[in-house]
């Protein structure tokens, strides 16, 4: 069945708004009962004890006066000395319920407090995003500014708005609880709804305390992370040219320097002032960092590399370094909390409010965000055509976009198999070969690629399309054919030339990279033959029918009890003049004990054959007339609330088993592709068990035939993969 889901705007005008002034609305109304009933018990306590003075003096110099009191259910005459006792009684209830009055009284004033806190929390959150959203959009400056007073101010509206919400829903849960000991009728189910009443106000404490352990969460999330990032920090004896480029484009364009500059395989061209923690060497990166993808610098010329370090340069001038360094990762770790509050929100109604005001208040900033990176981006973009011909930019734009799928593509292809490690002389070179794919198969179709987006590990990028015509150029067939010319030959790249080994540096990253990936195969591997040896060679197990022969026994006793009686005592039964009912009673008393017996046999009979046969490769059941392959089932659930049953949802493509007959509770699905398998109960299991061990045997299977399929591939690609990295 589809979950229904309320549009966003309607959830948050109901737990924002209608939420709170619910409850607002039910702390007046409680309050006014208090009041009510305040009043109502002094003044009856008041009575009462006036009352009893005076019975008191009548009882003292004539007992046996009788008096006539005027009740709920009319006059009542009693005699003074028996009057008093019974006045005293309603006296000390009416003070009970005086006392209880008292204690109530203030509560409701709690569940209105709360309530109001958490509507003006609401409005207090919701007017702080607008107004930071509005001002984000005037300059990249106040972008920054807004965004900073919105992340202070928005852990405190949540604590408040949790708070308020936790306070008004305990209070009315209390008052309701409270009220229950005025009732005079009470009963069991009075008691009960007090105990519900106490259990929900429990959970209310409960959930307030988990969702403000869970708000530090948003506090400890706004701490920048750093960023994970492949590659090798190079320094100026290892790339002499690369740093000569470099230090000639800033001067140019009067940019500042990095302080590091990184070359990886696997990302695409950046710069950032957050945060770098550097892979393999675990090493933690500060200040301006650069990074190069080797692949790209190897399929593109000098004025290419130029328009695009130009470009990346541009980002460290002016207003990109307060957004680099103080925007983007906090941004980026309010989404993380946010995120991680939505997954408690799903199971603790009081944080709803709080995400849903987060979410809202950080979409505010999006088109903000999206409008100041592409103003960046397109300035980028021309300062970057300061060191190159705006041709060369443009041609930079397209060839990064072609360059993209070829490296995936090399990439993907040793990730499956990644080879093994080979002698330094032998070892593969995936730059070159991304190059040489290029060379022997020629570039993908770059029209298609005009609208995507340059990969950016922090920031977004406008579609390229936009981006050459922001440059005043048009994609037309010159510049296609300048972006698609073909690759130099190896060694007569403009990167073989900015470094004192290309090759030498290219090959380490790409055994960094087939290191990574034959530790995450190999890791994938172990976890497939742990799953593949979690289960024994056979596992039997039969029905239960224990509790359906307990049960048989007792009827069976029942009938004997029944048919004993009409026999022993006819008279006290009613048959003593009926012979015939009270044989034919007697006759259908000792039939239900045979059929009873009869069902007993039957079923011991049965549980002493197998229910199931688990193996490693199919599931063997008498219900079906064959066996079910663990690797044509996509999964699996065991139900036990109304009747035991395992239900197996087959693969589309597998072919269906038939249902025997005598398997009443048993059925196969054809239209839906299911088997559901039924029985009494698995003897010795709990629903629970057995499901953890049908899953055992089904995640084996699925892993030795991936493990089978993984071995008969590597044993087929091994030779033709040997060759082609050595030729590479």
């Amino acid at each position: 069945m589809r979950k229904f889901k309320l549009p966003p705007k309607v959830s948050l005008v109901l737990w924002l708004f209608v939420f709170p002034a619910t409850l607002f609305g039910l702390g007046l109304w409680q309050a006014e009962r208090a009041s009510q009933t305040l009043s109502q018990s002094s003044a009856l306590s008041q009575e009462l004890r006036a009352m009893l003075a005076q019975v008191k003096k009548i009882a003292e110099s004539e007992p046996g006066a009788i008096l006539t009191f005027q009740g709920d259910e009319g006059p009542n005459s009693l005699s003074a000395m028996v009057a008093v006792p019974q006045i005293q009684t309603a006296v000390d209830q009416a003070d009970e319920d005086l006392e209880i009055s008292s204690i109530r009284q203030p509560i409701p004033w709690g569940t209105a407090a709360g309530a109001l806190l958490a509507f003006v929390s609401a409005i207090v959150g919701l007017a702080t995003a607008a107004i930071a959203g509005v001002r984000a959009r005037r300059s990249q400056d106040q972008l920054v500014k807004s965004f900073e007073r919105l992340r202070n101010t928005l852990p405190f509206v949540f604590a408040a708005l949790i708070i308020g919400i936790c306070v008004s829903t305990v209070c009315a849960s209390l008052f309701e609880a409270i009220s229950i000991g005025l009732w005079t009728d009470l009963s069991a189910a009075s008691a009960k709804l007090f105990v519900a009443g106490l259990v929900l106000a429990g959970v209310a404490i409960y959930s307030a305390y988990v969702a403000l352990r869970g708000l530090k969460d948003v506090f400890a999330l706004f701490t920048p992370e750093p960023l994970d990032v492949s590659g090798h920090r190079i320094d100026e004896a290892a790339a002499p040219g690369l740093f000569r480029f470099v230090r000639d484009l800033a001067d140019r364009q009067q940019a500042v320097l990095p302080d590091t500059i990184i070359v990886g395989l696997t990302q695409g061209f950046f710069v950032t002032e957050s945060l770098l923690r550097l892979w393999p060497e675990d090493e933690i990166v500060t200040g301006r960092t650069l990074y190069l993808p080797a692949p790209y610098l190897d399929l593109l010329d000098e004025p290419e590399v130029a328009a695009i370090i130009g470009h990346e340069l541009a980002h460290f001038s002016g207003k990109d370094t307060i957004y680099s360094q103080r925007f983007t990762p906090i941004y980026a770790g309010l989404w993380r909390s946010l995120a991680a509050l939505r997954r408690a929100g799903d199971h603790d109604f009081v944080l709803n409010p709080a995400v849903l005001l987060g979410f809202h208040a950080i979409e505010q900033f999006d088109r903000a965000v999206n409008h100041w990176s592409r103003i960046r981006e397109f300035d980028a973009d021309r300062n970057g055509t300061r060191s190159t011909s705006t041709v060369g930019a443009a041609s930079a734009l397209i060839r990064t976009g072609l360059i993209l799928p070829a490296l995936e593509q090399v990439l993907s292809q040793v990730a499956g198999n990644p080879p093994v490690a080979e002698s330094s002389d032998t070892r593969p070179d995936l730059v070159s070969h991304t190059s040489d794919l290029v060379r022997a198969s020629g570039w993908s179709d770059p029209v298609p690629l005009l609208e995507d987006r340059q990969p950016h590990p922090t920031d977004t990028h406008p579609p390229t399309r936009q981006r050459i015509q922001a440059l005043g150029l048009t994609v037309d067939e010159r510049l296609l054919k300048i972006a698609t010319r073909p690759p130099k030959p190896q060694g007569l790249t403009f990167a073989s030339g900015l470094f004192s080994d290309w090759k030498a540096i290219c090959a380490q990253l790409s055994q960094d990279y087939l290191s990574q990936a034959r530790a995450m195969r190999a890791a994938h591997r172990q976890t497939l033959q742990a799953l593949a040896a979690a289960v024994p060679g056979e596992t039997i197990v039969y029905n239960n029918v224990k509790p359906t022969i307990w049960a048989m026994a007792i009827i069976a006793l029942i009938f004997i009890g029944f048919g004993l009686t009409v026999t022993v005592l006819p008279a006290e039964t009613g048959f003593g003049n009926d012979d015939f009912t009270r044989i034919l009673v007697a006759g259908v008393a000792m039939f239900g004990v045979a059929g009873c017996g009869i069902y007993v046999v039957y079923l011991q009979k049965s549980a002493a054959r197998p229910l199931m046969i688990l193996t490693p490769t199919e599931l063997q059941t008498s219900m079906l007339d064959t066996p079910v392959a663990w690797i044509d089932v996509a999964a699996h659930q065991v139900f036990a609330s109304n009747r035991f049953a395992l239900r197996l949802w087959m693969d589309p493509s597998a072919l269906l088993p038939a249902k025997k007959r005598r398997a009443l509770y048993s059925k196969v699905d054809r239209k839906e592709h299911v088997v559901t398998l039924g029985a009494m109960g698995i003897r010795g299991m709990k629903p629970a068990e057995f499901s953890e061990l049908i899953g055992r045997y089904h995640n084996a299977a699925h892993a030795s035939k991936e493990l089978s399929r993984s071995a008969s591939e590597a044993q087929t690609i091994a030779a033709d993969d040997l060759r082609w990295f050595r030729s590479s």
